[in-house]
């Protein structure tokens, strides 16, 4: 899963370091995430319109929109978004509440409680995860069950990409494989099948020698490139591997 972080501080520099602090702890603890940095509230909001962050690191002291009244207009927007308050006072812990913040991190903020905000702040999103928001073709938007998917094919004929379900339902959506691996990052249930297929190893009933046979007797074929990976992940995970 690929998390959008944002930090909006007036101070550019001290912006620029809480920026720093969350990069290094997203690479020590392998985390994907595209970090970007506002100086004003107006900018955020602005922002955040176009493209919505899962994570907000908000300066609470800020001229024109200070970070309560940008944290509220974030909030009409959407109720996603993990917002931490960076603030030099105690007093305003209390207002923050209305913006249902998640923390507020008293400054200078360390890089340790910054690490550990943001870590359990991940954690929490990754359990989460159970379901995968694609908007298809015709533009009806789809929230479908990731344990419901057997796999995903970009089909050559049309260029786009099905999501095949239990129940044989057929979403066809014009992202990218890559864009929904990303996406799809830490269900470990998901494994690449060729460099066109996406598979649920969860709904695999057998594999024979390269052809995939899932648990609604549908099937799809493995490449020889991924055959290997699949094979071990499937013996590990015990699932009937036949050759």
């Amino acid at each position: 899963m690929l998390f959008n972080i944002a930090v909006c501080d007036d101070n550019k520099e001290y912006g620029g370091i809480v920026a720093e602090i969350i990069k290094i702890a997203a690479l020590n603890n392998n985390i994907h995430c595209n970090i970007s940095l506002y100086s004003s509230g107006t900018s955020l909001v602005s922002a955040f319109k176009e493209n919505k962050f899962d994570i907000i690191f908000l300066d609470m002291e800020m001229p024109e929109l200070n970070g309560i009244q940008t944290g509220l207009q974030i909030r009409e927007i959407s109720k996603d978004p993990v917002i931490f308050y960076l603030t030099s006072h105690k007093e305003y812990a209390y207002e923050s509440y209305e913006v249902k913040a998640k923390n507020y991190l008293l400054k200078p903020v360390s890089t340790s409680v910054i690490e550990k905000n943001l870590l359990e702040c991940i954690e929490d999103k990754r359990e989460r995860l159970v379901f995968l928001d694609v908007q298809d073709i015709k533009g009806a938007r789809h929230r479908i069950p990731v344990d419901e998917i057997t796999h995903i094919m970009k089909k050559k004929e049309d260029r786009k990409l099905h999501i095949y379900q239990l129940d044989r339902e057929e979403v066809i959506v014009a992202q990218t494989l890559e864009k929904i691996e990303k996406e799809l990052i830490y269900n470990d249930c998901m494994i690449r099948a060729s460099k066109s297929c996406l598979i649920n190893m969860n709904n695999v009933r057998t594999i024979s020698k390269n052809t995939i046979f899932f648990c609604n007797e549908t099937m799809e074929e493995a490449s020889r490139r991924c055959l290997s990976d699949l094979v071990n992940k499937f013996k590990t995970e015990r699932v009937a591997v036949k050759f």
